[in-house]
């Protein structure tokens, strides 16, 4: 190929249809993806893919909710909707905020999702870390740390590999706006 030729990209998932490569997609299900160069239609790459799920969940401790407003628990109710908020009416509660997630047994935790609020941009999260635990102790050094993008869609992170634990710790470190607010609308787990 030339210098001044370009990688005119196509991809197959599983027996789907042939399609030309042109943004980022989302992979929901396992399957095969098939990829090529229109120009070099004879070197094809294959990579299989499992599918990633989030699981049930159930909050075990908030470091700070507006009660009856922002429980903690709004986080895992799959209401976009509803939300997460820290503390504002009787004290404005200060950085850093956690919750803590149980997942219900032991799973290999590949990544996790967090869905800002919808209504409005107060108290969307900006850095954020993760820290997973066996017992709900006994906390990991941080196994995720960094920056969401400012929007409101749905961010979805995952780990370099694969880590064994039944509790998450979602921490979040700074607001998109600087105020000391934080909130969200959902948090998911991705399991294998």
């Amino acid at each position: 190929m030339s210098q001044n030729q370009h990688a005119d990209l196509y991809y197959k998932i599983g027996n789907g249809k042939e399609t030309k490569y042109t943004e980022p997609f989302k992979l929901r299900d396992a399957n095969t993806i098939v990829t090529w160069d229109k120009n070099n239609p004879n070197i094809k790459v294959s990579s299989k893919f499992t599918k990633i799920e989030t699981i049930p969940l159930q909050v075990v401790f908030a470091s700070s909710q507006e009660t009856g407003e922002g429980d903690a628990a709004n986080l895992v109710d799959r209401n976009p909707s509803s939300i997460w908020h820290t503390m504002y009416s009787v004290t404005v509660a200060q950085y850093p905020h956690w919750v803590d997630f149980d997942a219900g047994e032991f799973k290999m935790i590949k990544g996790f999702t967090y869905l800002p609020r919808q209504d409005g941009a107060n108290g969307n999260i900006k850095d954020y870390r993760i820290q997973i635990s066996l017992d709900g102790k006994n906390w990991s050094n941080p196994i995720k740390e960094g920056s969401f993008e400012k929007n409101t869609k749905l961010q979805t992170i995952l780990f370099d590999k694969p880590i064994r634990g039944r509790y998450i710790r979602f921490t979040a470190l700074s607001s998109q706006n600087g105020q000391d607010y934080a909130a969200g609308s959902e948090f998911g787990v991705l399991v294998n």
